[in-house]
């Protein structure tokens, strides 16, 4: 389990295309992060414009003496946070009953290139304090991760990896990155839940993916999606964590025996050969349904 990390925007918003269950409530939370960190999985990924992700965490913290390695992400949308960053990442490790933050990222690549020289001083601070131990960015395209890898105050990227956003696309990159010394997350894992979809019954221009869904179909049954997708990121040693979210207890319990049995892994090669033709239909804001 070394390589997972919890995403917890299900903690306070509803996500996922697949996700018919919504918002988690607070038991719902606590037994997942009780399995979680049964399970040596250590790490939540959130973010401020998560909803109250950061307080439900917060809540767990409080009551509990487990505690969480925690990334977060700034947000140029959360005009009620302050705006000076020392007192911003203050106030967010108050909400999440946490000491330090393990990474602080740039949501998007478009608030880094505006802000970063803004609040360098103040996240090179931070960081010299012990209040942040990494810095980070999200990013989403291969332009994007090579033009933040020349800055070698940026400690981590995060960054979707997938059956079809796979290696065909993004192992060049990658491994230039993790030459560089950055350390790799990936998300979106099951795009969305986009693998769990019938491709003969996508709606919108969803429809533009259905031949390349076709083809991780005919790789593996629809009951073992879960294993080959999961399995095929945590396969890469260019990649040091692979993030899922998880709608509840009893899907994280399946994502673990998943990677427990890893009974596909017989199959990734055939899974780097998949070539998207459509690639912007790998980021979900495209969708249309």
């Amino acid at each position: 389990m070394s390589k997972l990390v919890l995403g917890t925007v299900q903690f306070g918003l509803n996500y996922g295309i697949n996700n018919f269950k919504g918002k988690l409530n607070s038991k719902e939370i606590k037994q997942t992060l009780d399995l979680a960190y049964e399970n040596k999985i250590l790490t939540l990924d959130t973010a401020e414009i998560y909803g109250d992700s950061h307080e439900r965490i917060g809540e767990y913290h409080k009551k509990n003496q487990k505690k969480f390695k925690i990334i977060s992400k700034y947000s140029s949308l959360r005009n009620d946070l302050p705006k000076n960053i020392i007192d911003r990442v203050a106030k967010n490790l108050t909400i999440l009953n946490s000491r330090m933050l393990y990474c602080y990222m740039f949501h998007n690549f478009k608030d880094y290139k505006h802000l970063f020289e803004l609040y360098r001083g103040d996240l090179l601070y931070l960081k010299r304090n012990g209040l942040i131990n990494k810095l980070g960015v999200s990013l989403h395209s291969n332009e994007e991760i090579t033009e933040v890898i020349k800055n070698d105050e940026i400690d981590l990227i995060q960054l979707p990896f997938n059956l079809l956003d796979n290696s065909n696309a993004r192992a060049g990159v990658l491994k230039k990155a993790k030459k560089s010394g950055i350390e790799i997350h990936t998300r979106s894992v099951f795009l969305q839940g986009l693998f769990f979809k019938d491709p003969n019954k996508l709606m919108g221009n969803l429809t533009i993916l259905r031949d390349d869904l076709c083809k991780i179909n005919r790789l593996v049954s629809s009951k073992n999606i879960s294993d080959l997708a999961l399995n095929y990121a945590c396969s890469k040693d260019y990649i040091d964590s692979v993030l899922i979210g998880v709608d509840g207890v009893d899907q994280l319990k399946a994502n673990i025996e998943c990677v427990q049995n890893n009974a596909c892994k017989n199959i990734h090669s055939k899974v780097d050969e998949i070539v998207v033709k459509n690639r912007f239909m790998l980021n979900p804001s495209n969708w249309k349904v």
